[in-house]
């Protein structure tokens, strides 16, 4: 019995000794939890006392029964609160009683901090981590990077950080502020670094095999984009887009180097609008594409029509008109099952992407028509399933030169119509006056548009510049001085007359009367054509003004209230300066033919809408 009581004594002795003996425990940054190896007897009544606020504990390697805990052989601390570097002395007892009490002396290290690294001495990298050293590992706190406006949680690797940078959406190639922060259970205990720095050049696109925009006439089995560096990794789509409906097509992916080849899945379908888009891009440097690339481009039908060299009036008489097509025809096929024409007898062949039709000594004023039924097929053997048709009308018109200036350059006359009555407009007797041939100019282009409209048995004839050396020159006067106004032979016809300032201009009204080509060539057409009316037309006075001839004043007043101009027809003192030798004055004096001269309002300005109406009907009179 004595033998027991002493072993009994030994043995409590001895734990009694173990559990008042402070134990040492090592706390650490690399695990959640810091453990020191110690028998406890039923740790399910333990409780924790001392720098409770700060830390909690686990007991660890268990055993029991069931859920009854018989023995631990590790207790744990776990940080509640960022550790403050430091001894924390711990006491774990039973209910919380001083019986029984095992004191841990926690030993908190320095908190870790950054080692020298250069990985934020150079261009950061927005599409790769940023890998961070630190002292030590840590896994008790958070770590963050971030920008003014964003920021993204580290990692723990080994005894580093490794950092998102590209849920920042950092653009390429400009300068941040960035700040790596620690803090616990979310809120900031420090601040480590805090650096501006600029982020790595953008990758670019520097080609593609289909271009922005461009139409597609082939059936292309891949696109391939090229870039300005190595590419490790990529996100594209490929989608046809029909208004706000979009649908992604099925493709495959190659990456090689600088280029990316985007497979197709299937022929892409015609006549159809797609948009390629590279939403992600990894570089090999880290860097990435400052915005998404998107690439538009259409697919073309079969074979359409890019442009015909002939416009819908006004086709020469003689000529071969081009029609060019958007892509090369497929060489073999019969184009006359496709090809027709009517209205003048054509030639017709087919030469790679051209249509060519020939004629020769066709008809004034006739059409002819071009038509394509569906059925042609490119060389990259696409069917055009659209018709197309297109029609053109030979000129209108015939030209004469009537006669040539005093410096030989040919005086020309406009023909429109067949009939034997004649209705003259005359333009620029005076060389300055540059209005009155803009307006003769826009007179023969609406009669070109709408001979139609010209009255059967009229014949319409337009002569836009008399004067075409005082047009060269700026002059109202011919080469050799003389104001062709002045130069018929009427009954008041002077040698010598007088500026429009008043001033006199010795020799202006020539040597003699028609001593002009110019006077001469107009007298000549006149005295052939016998016009039932002469229109002829000055600036810039705004008048209209008939030449007294039987009919003329009705018209004068009839030009005057559709125009606007005043109508000053046997007005004394209409111009300020004496007027002899008229050319409307000499049709009514020699031939007793009808004349309103027409003063525009400007010498610069054609005025044709407001002539219009008025111009066309005189032609009808």
């Amino acid at each position: 019995m004595r033998v027991l009581i002493i072993a009994g004594t030994l043995v409590l002795a001895i734990c009694l000794v173990v559990f008042l003996q402070v134990k040492s425990v090592k706390f650490s940054y690399a695990t959640q939890e810091s453990c020191a190896r110690q028998l406890t007897i039923l740790p399910g009544y333990n409780k924790l006392s001392g720098s409770k606020a700060s830390f909690d504990y686990k007991y660890r390697d268990v055993v029991g029964i069931g859920n009854f805990k018989i023995v631990s052989f590790r207790t744990c601390f776990i940080a509640k609160k960022a550790p403050v570097p430091g001894e924390k002395l711990l006491n774990l007892s039973p209910f919380g009683a001083w019986v029984g009490t095992k004191t841990y002396n926690l030993k908190v290290p320095n908190l870790p901090v950054i080692t020298k690294d250069d990985s934020l001495s150079h261009p950061l990298a927005t599409m790769k981590p940023l890998i961070i050293g630190l002292s030590k590992g840590d896994k008790v706190f958070d770590y963050q990077l971030g920008t003014n406006d964003k920021s993204v949680k580290c990692q723990s690797v080994g005894s580093g950080l490794s950092c998102d940078v590209e849920k920042l959406g950092l653009l390429n190639d400009k300068l941040y502020t960035i700040k790596i922060s620690r803090s616990f259970n979310g809120s900031i205990v420090d601040t480590l670094i805090t650096k501006t720095i600029k982020t790595i050049n953008a990758t670019n696109v520097v080609d593609s095999s289909v271009k922005q925009n461009q139409v597609v006439y082939n059936k292309p089995k891949e696109v391939t984009i090229s870039f300005d560096k190595p590419v490790t990794g990529v996100e594209t789509t490929l989608e046809e887009v029909s208004g706000d409906k979009r649908t992604k097509l099925k493709t495959g992916q190659l990456i090689k180097d600088k280029t990316v080849t985007l497979t197709l899945g299937s022929d892409l379908g015609r006549d159809k609008s797609y948009e390629l888009t590279v939403s992600r891009l990894v570089a090999v440097d880290g860097s990435g594409l400052n915005t998404p690339y998107i690439l538009k481009f259409k697919t073309s039908n079969g074979p359409g029509i890019a442009s015909v060299s002939a416009g819908s009036i006004g086709s020469p008489l003689t000529q071969t008109i081009v029609v060019t097509f958007d892509q090369p025809l497929k060489s073999g096929q019969n184009v006359a099952n496709y090809i027709t024409t009517s209205g003048i007898q054509s030639s017709v062949w087919v030469e790679k992407d051209k249509l060519y039709v020939s004629y020769k000594n066709a008809p004034l004023c006739t059409s002819l028509n071009i038509s394509i039924k569906p059925g042609l097929i490119s060389n990259y053997d696409i069917v055009q399933d659209k018709a197309w048709s297109f029609t053109t009308r030979t000129i209108c018109h015939t030209t004469s030169v009537i006669g040539y200036s005093r410096q030989g350059r040919p005086i020309i006359a406009y023909y429109f119509g067949g009939g034997s009555q004649t209705v003259l407009y005359i333009g620029s007797i005076h060389g300055n006056e540059y209005s009155t041939k803009y307006l003769m100019d826009a007179w023969i282009d609406e009669l070109e548009s709408n001979a139609g409209s010209i009255p059967a048995g009229r014949r319409i004839v337009v002569v836009p510049l008399l004067n075409p050396d005082g047009a060269a020159n700026s002059s109202r006067y011919n080469a050799a001085g003389v104001d062709l106004n002045r130069n018929f032979p009427t009954a008041d016809w002077q040698k010598d007359i007088y500026s429009t300032t008043n001033q006199p201009v010795p020799g202006g009204g020539g040597a003699t009367p028609l001593s002009e080509p110019e006077s001469v060539a107009i007298a000549n057409l006149s005295s052939s054509l016998q016009p039932i009316l002469t229109m002829s037309f000055h600036g810039a006075a705004g008048y209209a003004i008939a030449n007294l001839a039987t009919g003329s004043e009705a018209l004068a007043a009839k030009y005057s209230q559709m125009t606007g101009y005043r109508n000053m027809t046997g007005v004394t003192g209409a111009f300020s300066y004496p007027i002899t030798g008229t050319y409307d004055d000499w049709l009514r004096e020699g031939y007793g033919l009808k004349s309103v001269l027409i003063e525009l309002s400007s010498n610069t300005y054609s005025e044709f809408s407001r002539n219009k109406a008025a111009l066309w009907a005189m032609a009808k009179v």
